[in-house]
């Protein structure tokens, strides 16, 4: 363990060359930024006064916890207390410097909005994935032994204590396979998915995300928490079951008792997806954001755009 901790601080100079390196390298190479999570080329995004000198354009993409404040969140969600949220003061101020340097800000539906200040408001984008890499394998609507698959990136986020009471109660009355998804490959992960009848995704955080998304294009049916507020901004033929704490095992079982339904959900979902979160169409609006060429649609209107393409 000394061992690794020595190594460790040995390496970290050529490590730290090897970023400074890069950095000098991209920004000679390239005009346009797209950054994550508040993150940039150098540590402490020290590189983005010389990006703005050298009159780069400057994006940032955020995702959640890198924006979420608490205070904000647990008036929009409850459910947020549960979970807990990093420090809202410091996102304040991180969100202040970026903008200073930002030529835009991105995310991927209503919910981070509040989080903005009005001088900051960002553009919307769905989020994307590529449809072709995913095979659809629609539920058996005639199954009766049923599978139900939960992958918990983090376990308190995604409500993953309520989702096993849920299930154990419905075992003493179903013939149900329960199958968690922990500490896999993205390939062997993705086998297990393909095994589900009905995935749940998260119960708390009240909009729908990535792993959603990935299940409605394998053709599945999926239960996650969209609060109400939420639901009004998404398209109406959103085929997701919205489920929280307080009803998550009654949804669960009406999806056991009802293979059609879980059939006609995988089918709605794969189309869903297609239409609303294809990357190739939503990489468009990426485009006319780069341009200046785009509008700050919000709602319905922001996933409109995009069926539109």
């Amino acid at each position: 363990m000394y061992e690794d901790g020595a190594r460790k601080k040995y390496m970290y100079p050529i490590y730290a060359i090897r970023v400074f390196f890069n950095f000098i390298k991209c920004s000679f190479k390239y005009d346009t930024y797209h950054f994550h999570f508040g993150h940039s080329l150098l540590p402490w995004n020290l590189d983005l006064p010389f990006l703005k000198l050298l009159k780069k354009n400057i994006f940032f993409e955020f995702h959640g916890s890198d924006v979420r404040q608490e205070s904000i969140a647990y008036r929009m969600n409850h459910y947020w207390r549960e979970v807990g949220l990093t420090n809202e003061e410091r996102l304040r101020t991180r969100m202040l410097k970026l903008g200073k340097y930002a030529k835009a800000f991105i995310i991927h539906d209503d919910e981070l909005l509040p989080h903005f200040t009005a001088e900051l408001q960002p553009y919307i984008v769905p989020l994307r994935i590529e449809p072709d890499r995913f095979t659809p394998k629609y539920p058996n609507p005639d199954k009766k032994k049923v599978t139900i698959v939960h992958a918990p990136s983090n376990r308190g986020v995604k409500g993953t204590s309520y989702i096993h009471k849920a299930v154990e109660n419905l075992k003493e009355k179903y013939d149900i396979e329960y199958i968690l998804v922990e500490n896999m490959t993205q390939d062997e992960a993705f086998k297990e998915y393909q095994k589900a009848d009905i995935i749940v995704d998260q119960i708390l955080g009240g909009s729908y995300g990535v792993f959603a998304i990935e299940a409605m294009a394998m053709g599945k049916p999926v239960i996650t928490y969209i609060t109400e507020q939420m639901q009004k901004t998404f398209p109406d033929e959103l085929p997701i079951v919205s489920a929280s704490p307080l009803n998550i095992e009654t949804e669960i079982e009406k999806l056991i008792l009802d293979g059609q339904r879980r059939y006609d959900l995988g089918v709605e979902g794969r189309k869903y997806i297609e239409i609303y979160h294809d990357c190739k169409k939503n990489g468009r609006i990426i485009g006319r954001i780069y341009e200046g060429k785009a509008k700050k649609a919000t709602g319905k209107d922001a996933f409109e755009e995009v069926k539109e393409l």
